[in-house]
């Protein structure tokens, strides 16, 4: 295997560059990403209703209010509520940590455990500190990430002409195709995803309110949040079972919420959404793995739910560009098995013919 030093040493000088580019520009990119993605909802959404015969103008208005509802809904639980779970937190942290002591039949074994102490020595409080300040901060940002997306519905006709004409002649239409393909499959993704994610919102919300756990309405919107992310999503089913446990000081609330919860994240996430998406976004686990380890380092907590259509986005570019072929196969998931099927007999035929 030959290495071309000077194209591996511009592929690391370039990358380099971008990574500083992407670090030191957050506060831009950012806000504008999240903007994409807001149009891309919007999009979606009235695409959807337009499907269910809704003429146009009234399905634009009934995304606008949806989706304006919903913007209202957070900053309401957020106001209300977070800060209240915060405020409340080392009660129901002190709860646990009796409940660690009382009931668990090997206690006696770990006699330096000390829940309050170790989250105060992973400075827990300096976390949280910083979570309320992102959460003010992407309020902020919120009036700057509406001005985006008005500015994008306004030319959204124009736009992909305008990206196209970037290239010249013959690229002209390869630059259609591309910016079309990341359009439809990136609305596609995010469309699906903001429906599993209202559906778990709202069957975590009526959960918790049938078993009577406090700050329903917070635990709803986080398990919106985080259905988002996928894979580690699943984790935030933890979070209400364990405000169960200290608020009750019984398992049957805790398995209630564990396995209705669960199996219905699982049901959405593994199921649900591979019916409904196909292979749109075709990336494999450990790619996703990698762009939330890399997008959350760099970009915080925005880059954990941007970290795969910005991913998804990279492998459809890659695809069409001459000698980046290889990054968009990476990061690909396995292929369907009808392409499996026909590589298989492909290779068999070879076989058959050089015989």
């Amino acid at each position: 295997m030959k290495i071309d030093e000077r194209r591996l040493a511009h592929w690391l000088l370039s990358g380099a560059v971008l990574l500083v580019l992407l670090i030191y520009g957050r506060p831009l990119f950012v806000p504008l990403v999240f903007a994409l993605l807001m149009w891309a909802v919007l999009n979606a959404l009235t695409e959807f209703l337009c499907r269910l015969r809704f003429p146009a103008w009234l399905a634009w208005c009934t995304a606008f209010v949806l989706i304006g509802g919903a913007l209202y809904f957070a900053a309401v639980v957020l106001t209300n509520e977070a800060a209240a779970v915060i405020d409340r937190s080392p009660y129901y942290i002190a709860k646990l940590e009796h409940l660690w002591a009382k009931r668990f039949p090997y206690a006696h074994y770990f006699p330096s455990f000390d829940l309050q102490s170790a989250l105060k020595d992973a400075n827990v409080a300096n976390v949280l500190g910083q979570t309320a300040a992102t959460i003010g901060n992407s309020i902020v940002e919120l009036v700057l990430v509406a001005i985006y997306v008005g500015f994008l519905l306004a030319e959204q006709q124009y736009l992909p002409a305008k990206l196209a004409k970037l290239q010249d002649g013959a690229a002209e239409a390869e630059g259609r195709k591309i910016i079309h393909q990341m359009a439809v499959q990136i609305r596609s993704y995010l469309g699906v995803c903001t429906f599993l994610s209202v559906v778990m919102a709202l069957a975590c919300y009526v959960v918790l309110v049938a078993l009577g756990v406090d700050f329903a309405g917070f635990w709803a919107l986080l398990m919106f949040l985080l259905t988002y992310i996928p894979t580690v999503g699943a984790l935030g089913v933890v979070l209400p079972a364990l405000m169960a446990l200290a608020q009750f000081e019984s398992l049957r609330p805790v398995l209630i919420i564990v396995i209705v919860l669960g199996l219905l994240h699982f049901v959405l996430t593994n199921i649900v959404e591979t019916i409904m998406l196909g292979r749109s976004l075709n990336l494999s686990p450990f790619a996703i793995i990698i762009s939330l380890t890399f997008w959350g380092l760099i970009w915080g907590i925005g880059g954990l739910f941007l970290a795969v259509p910005l991913t998804g986005a990279l492998a459809i570019g890659c695809q069409h560009i001459e000698g980046l072929e290889w990054v968009a196969e990476a990061i690909a998931g396995p292929p369907p098995r009808a392409r499996r099927h026909r590589i298989r007999g492909t290779d068999a035929n070879q076989r058959r013919n050089a015989m």
